[in-house]
């Protein structure tokens, strides 16, 4: 069997280093990026100058300022992000067409026997591969190297701490990652990784060295799938052809709570767009929509309608979306978040009913806004009320 080359490129403190690449003052800074903005929001990217001084991943603002006074909070800004996540990937298929983004600061890249076009050897590849972002896109990352995707995962968690680069040779995996905790293996839950330790199981070595028989009766054809790619045998090869979602959900949580029916109305409207906008690319149609509302106490309130007919269009989604918020909405409760789930998605032709005639609605006025936008910048063209 052809053995497979497979890096996994992982940006560093995606967040952060992207607010770093647009104000260089702060390169070296206990930088925090929150969800939202003002004493309500999150932390969910952290500098390691922040880690060091104690700033834990999903802890709220009013928090950090008392406790880390020199921590330097930014409330997240999503589309900038995926801007320069666009242009960081467009980078990596420079090297290769076969990249398979999994994530917005993660891909993976084969390699598979680009050393001979390179005339170099797979490690001076991926230094070039990392180097190459750094000088144009100024964003750092890591890089983990072996021979599946799994081995890859674990090789980009240890290059964050050697450099950024790390290598799992074919001829040394168990040596490399043998006395890992099995539950480091990306993929392995807490139900498997439970049956796991039952079992004996604690180490990828202790895993690996199970029967095949064993492992298909516990865990089916996955954990022989897994036991493979551990062993350096690829079963899930780079995709570059991205499956459609089946589902697409935009929430954010509120610089500030609120109590405010058209404060969260208008919140709304901004995830509607982005739910829709994303749909669109996919030349995809919704046919049912989810409003959620997140309290104060971090309670969960949802509820769902079909759509007559299937539409990616801004305007249909909301007017359903509207009238599920206002049936959901409870003056006496405190939010702080709301978002869009568009459901029951379906590309290219529509599965016509026996009994009725189904018209997907293909929005032409809102495939002209995204142009639009994407020439001139988001929020160009504002809906009229």
């Amino acid at each position: 069997m052809r053995q497979h080359i497979i890096a996994l490129v992982d940006c560093d403190c995606f967040y952060v280093s992207c607010e770093r690449k647009d104000n260089p003052d702060l390169q070296g800074k206990p930088v925090c990026v929150m969800t939202g903005g003002g004493s309500k929001g999150i932390i969910v990217s952290r500098a390691k100058e922040a880690k060091a001084l104690g700033v834990k991943m999903g802890q709220p603002y009013f928090q950090v300022k008392p406790q880390y006074p020199n921590a330097i909070c930014i409330a997240a800004r999503m589309h900038r992000y995926s801007e320069i996540s666009k242009e960081v990937m467009d980078c990596i298929r420079t090297f290769s067409p076969d990249v398979e983004v999994t994530s917005v600061d993660e891909a993976y890249i084969d390699l598979t026997s680009l050393d001979k076009v390179y005339k170099s050897t797979y490690t001076d590849i991926i230094k070039k591969i990392r180097q190459t972002i750094w000088d144009k896109v100024g964003i750092p990352v890591s890089i983990g190297l072996s021979c599946s995707k799994t081995l890859a995962k674990l090789a980009s968690d240890k290059a964050k701490s050697n450099n950024g680069i790390f290598v799992i040779r074919p001829d040394k995996i168990l040596d490399v990652v043998g006395e890992m905790p099995i539950e480091d293996v990306c993929g392995i839950g807490r139900k498997n990784s439970e049956h796991m330790k039952y079992n004996g199981i604690f180490t990828i070595k202790d895993f690996v060295e199970k029967d095949n028989g064993w492992i298909r009766k516990a865990f089916g054809i996955n954990g022989l799938n897994l036991k493979s790619e551990l062993t350096g045998t690829a079963t899930s090869l780079v995709n570059s052809e991205p499956s459609a979602p089946q589902s697409i959900q935009d929430t954010r949580s509120f610089e500030d709570f609120t109590q405010n029916l058209d404060y969260l109305e208008h919140e709304l409207n901004g995830h509607i767009h982005n739910a829709c906008q994303k749909l669109r690319r996919w030349n995809g149609f919704c046919g049912c929509v989810e409003v959620i509302l997140k309290t104060k106490d971090f309670k969960y309130y949802a509820t769902e309608a079909k759509l007559e007919n299937p539409t990616n269009g801004d305007q249909e989604v909301r007017m359903t979306a509207v009238r599920l918020l206002k049936s959901l909405y409870r003056p006496n409760l405190i939010y702080r978040a709301t978002g869009i789930n568009l459901k029951d998605l379906s590309y290219g032709e529509i599965q016509q009913s026996l009994f009725e005639e189904i018209k997907p609605h293909d929005d032409k006025l809102s495939h002209l806004v995204d142009e639009l936008e994407a020439k001139y910048g988001r929020g160009i063209i504002k809906a009229g009320m």
